[in-house]
């Protein structure tokens, strides 16, 4: 279930002023797997990477449903997607 907890990592970084301006500080992608881990999430650089790349288009399947059920759902689902495309990106990519 890496999706689910690459999702939850970016939803709580766009939350969490905190956990952004710990990763806004990593400077490679080993900084970044310390900080989500530190924050109790587990996953590679492979699944962030398969994240991104998985969610190119703004359609979601039944696992990207379910993760972000609530109110709101594209506009969320749109934007912890851009800061993991971001993200990934800047130090990984």
């Amino acid at each position: 279930m890496s999706n689910q907890s690459v999702y939850s990592f970016f939803s709580q970084f766009e939350q969490d002023s905190t956990l952004k301006q710990q990763v806004q500080t990593a400077t490679n992608k080993e900084d970044l797997l310390r900080i989500a881990q530190e924050s109790g999430y587990n996953f590679t650089a492979e699944d962030i990477k398969a994240f991104v790349e998985k969610n190119e288009s703004d359609e979601l399947d039944e696992e990207e449903l379910e993760a972000v059920a609530g109110g709101g759902l594209k506009q969320i689902w749109r934007e912890v997607k851009n800061t993991a495309h971001d993200v990934w990106d800047a130090l990984i990519g």
